[in-house]
């Protein structure tokens, strides 16, 4: 079998997200372990934050949508553009193609390819973006199970997730690979030696439906009369709404910085004292693995988080963040208290999770997606 690789990706590689960080690091490692590797993704409107040197890179031409309605049309439209540029490359030469997302893979699989490694990502059918629109998730939920039919192997981020799918679509344990998400070791080693700010609390990360929106209102409504500043780094889909909430209330410490330079965002997240990850309940969110976590505990952040993903029942047990029921709104707002309030408990989860996330660095996760391709070749 060949050792040539073709990642298909519909991240956007100039904007800073788990969704770029992945097949980037996945390409790098298998370039570092003799594969040749090439990589089709949409035509970013700005350069790219990462380094592609000795990756051969095909672009399509497609934006990306930041409205939910732009989004899902842009997405298809993105997924079409992108399995056929993917199959012109595998019927021109001898390449294994990897697809970014289940949903992706479903519709290389829906229009005819076989044959293929599916990085699953993320089980979206019942994500809320698919859920309010009429019909669209069932959609979802096929293209999703026809990729992991189709697919050589299935890549995917937790146990729960494997066995969502061994379940519902009847996948052999054998065809699935857990290869937990993972956080790049040397963009967080360039924020150490930066102190922490007092009253500052921080969230990195696409603002989409699948979080709970309600969680940053009450921790902003429970603090306005103290001097805190919540920072909201990044952007999408659910930017507006929280927006128009926190002018509605008249709250002023919430900031809103957008889509920062990896590096920045970073630096801005070590001032923080505490970090955020509020979910909705979902099995979207169920077996899930947030990149971002990973970020908050190698930076050294004390987490607060809701009980929801593997991971984060992971970082429970060890100590390493505070938390708590996703439907106790007010626990959550308590648990941002008690660290804002404890510097002895802050330093002592933050030291945990700093050790626990050792060995989930990108570049590990992309080692171990190395030795799958050398089982499969």
């Amino acid at each position: 079998m060949t050792k040539s690789i073709c990642i298909v990706s519909g991240a956007d590689l100039s904007v800073p997200s788990p969704g770029a960080e992945k097949p980037v690091i996945f390409a790098k490692e298998l370039q570092k372990n003799g594969f040749d590797v090439k990589l089709v993704v949409p035509k970013s409107s700005a350069k790219s934050l990462y380094d592609l040197s000795g990756i051969e890179v095909y672009t399509v031409p497609i934006k990306i949508g930041t409205t939910s309605g732009s989004y899902l049309i842009n997405q298809i439209g993105r997924a079409i553009l992108l399995t056929r540029r993917a199959k012109k490359i595998k019927d021109k030469e001898n390449v294994i193609l990897q697809f970014e997302h289940a949903t992706l893979g479903g519709f290389a699989a829906f229009m005819g390819l076989s044959g293929f490694v599916l990085d699953v990502r993320d089980i979206s059918f019942d994500f809320p973006l698919y859920t309010k629109i009429h019909g669209i998730s069932r959609i979802v939920y096929y293209l999703e199970g026809l990729a992991t039919r189709r697919a050589i192997k299935s890549i995917v981020v937790s146990n729960p997730m494997k066995d969502f799918i061994i379940e519902k679509w009847g996948i052999s344990e054998e065809k699935i690979e857990v290869i937990p998400n993972g956080y790049f070791e040397k963009e967080l080693e360039k924020c150490k030696g930066i102190e922490e700010v007092d009253g500052t609390i921080s969230f990195l990360g696409a603002l989409i439906p699948k979080l709970d929106i309600n969680k940053f209102i009450a921790i902003a409504e429970s603090l306005k009369n103290r001097d805190i500043t919540i920072y909201m780094i990044g952007d999408g889909p659910a930017r507006s709404p929280l927006e128009q909430k926190i002018r509605e209330k008249g709250l002023k410490n919430v900031v809103f910085t957008g889509w920062l330079p990896p590096e920045e965002a970073y630096k801005l997240v070590a001032k923080t004292q505490i970090t955020l990850l509020p979910l909705t309940r979902s099995l979207h969110n169920e077996v899930s693995c947030p990149v971002k976590i990973y970020a908050y505990a190698s930076l050294g952040k004390a987490i607060v988080a809701d009980n929801i993903s593997e991971i984060v029942k992971i970082f429970k047990e060890n100590d390493a963040a505070l938390v708590s029921d996703q439907s106790d709104q007010n626990k959550f707002v308590e648990n941002v208290h008690t660290l804002l309030d404890d510097e002895t408990l802050r330093k002592r989860i933050s030291t945990n999770a700093k050790k626990l996330v050792e060995d989930f660095t990108w570049e590990k996760q992309g080692e171990r997606l190395a030795r799958m391709y050398e089982g499969l070749v």
